[in-house]
């Protein structure tokens, strides 16, 4: 008799039994770490803890974090900043999505809610960090146009771009946002003195399906500005009746800045055909209309635009202005005509004084817009320039005369047409409060128009 056989299934049986029992302890911990990691807070609050722990400079503090990377999530409160230097925070932030993995996937994009019940936040120092962006955004730039192989170039083709190798992205077939709201917003800069309180944001129905776009709705309330959407209506768009989609009705309040006299309404009206974007705004009782056309080219009109009358600070009065720009048309070609006054003085914005200037150096292709007008005035002559760079909230306004004059002289020759010293001690100071809102301030025949 072979007494060993029976031992043998025994055994057998026995790590069948063991290895079964690891492969459904092993299937435990799969779908019990995926549970843990998709359908719980806990991945969520690591994260959390892992950006307030150690050094932590901005001093930031995470509190009440809930939900899932599978749905969705909240966060009772976000601050950082110190006390004493002007905090941030932002309270009750949600975000909810129907699936993650159809975010991942991309062709189906669909958030539920995105929310912040309420903020409060100190701007002051961030124009130097938007302008680090900016620069490295640049350098990145040109490092990448440095690296372009030529023979994987990309083609410009009635303005459509093809490349000769990269396969063509999928757009989405699904972007979808039920409902975006903002409420409570508090905004300050101690550095200028800038404050701005939006009580409630909210944008609801935004839809783009297969390049079908619904705008949806947007409304904003508050004391300081004020944001409705109407439906769109029929407008002539270069010369065709077109079918706008949606109209934007606002007004900007005079509690949005101590500069602003008095409210400025304005409309925007919308349009997409589900490839471009077209849009008209009027401004300033009407005086101010800009347009972008569905092929891309943009137009500029101002008639008799008082903008004195509507911010407190030396700028022109009286603006009148055509301007019309394509994608290949440089600004100054587009000006057809312009004229305004400054203080006492009339200036003639003639079309080669609207130019677009840049250095063209592999390390800053960054281009900046001047839009120059001249005076001749007597023997003197006085430029008045607008700087436009990329960074658009380092614009500036300049003024020169030549043959050159002192900052207070030239100022006091264009608003009071006397010298400075013979204005009185209020106009003086008035005068000097005035080099504030310009700029430069270099030799007048280094800043004159060629």
């Amino acid at each position: 008799m072979n007494f060993d056989a029976p031992p043998r299934r025994s055994g057998l049986k026995v790590l069948l039994i063991v290895l079964g029992g690891l492969a459904l302890l092993f299937l435990g911990i799969l779908f019990g770490g995926y549970y843990l990691l998709m359908h719980t807070a806990v991945p969520l609050r690591m994260f959390g803890a892992m950006l307030t722990s150690g050094a932590n400079p901005e001093n930031i503090k995470i509190d009440g974090i809930s939900g899932s990377i599978s749905k969705g999530f909240r966060i009772q409160k976000i601050r950082w900043g110190k006390a004493e230097t002007g905090a941030s925070e932002i309270r009750d932030v949600r975000l909810a999505y129907n699936n993650f993995w159809d975010l991942m996937g991309g062709r189906r994009v669909v958030f539920r809610e995105i929310r912040i019940g309420s903020a409060h936040l100190d701007l002051t120092g961030s124009e130097k960090l938007f302008s680090q962006i900016a620069d490295n955004s640049a350098d990145e730039s040109d490092q990448s146009s440095d690296d372009v192989d030529p023979t994987n170039a990309v083609v410009w083709t009635n303005s459509s771009r093809v490349s000769r190798h990269a396969p063509p992205r999928q757009r989405p077939g699904l972007v979808q946002i039920d409902r975006v709201s903002v409420e409570d917003v508090f905004i300050t800069n101690r550095a200028n003195g800038f404050s701005l309180s939006i009580p409630t944001i909210e944008w609801t129905g935004f839809k783009s399906l297969n390049g079908k776009v619904e705008l949806g709705d947007l409304k904003i309330e508050s004391d300081r500005l004020k944001v409705t959407t109407l439906p769109g209506e029929e407008m002539e768009l270069q010369g065709k009746k077109k079918k706008f989609d949606k109209k934007l009705e606002g007004t900007v309040l005079p509690r949005l800045h101590a500069a602003i006299r008095q409210p400025i309404a304005f409309t925007v009206d919308v349009r997409h055909d589900g490839t471009s974007l077209a849009w008209r705004l009027k401004a300033f009782d009407g005086k101010l209309e800009a347009d972008r056309f569905e092929d891309g080219s943009e137009s500029l009109k101002c008639q008799d635009l008082d903008l004195a009358a509507y911010i407190d600070a030396p700028l022109p009065q009286h603006l009148s202005l055509e301007a019309t720009l394509s994608g290949s048309t440089d600004l100054k070609d587009g000006v057809r005509k312009g004229s305004f006054t400054l203080g006492r003085k009339t200036f003639t914005i003639e079309p080669l004084e609207l130019e677009a200037s840049g250095n063209t150096s592999k390390t800053n292709q960054a281009k900046t817009n001047q839009l120059a007008a001249v005076c001749r005035s007597g023997n003197s002559e006085f430029t008045y320039r607008v700087i436009i760079p990329d960074q658009v909230w380092k614009a500036e306004q300049r003024l020169a005369a030549t043959p050159a004059m002192t900052p207070e002289e030239t100022l006091a020759q264009v608003f009071y047409e006397k010298s400075f010293v013979q204005l009185s001690e209020q106009e003086q100071q008035a005068v000097k409060k005035m080099m504030g809102c310009f700029g430069g301030w270099i030799p007048a025949e280094t800043n004159s128009v060629q």
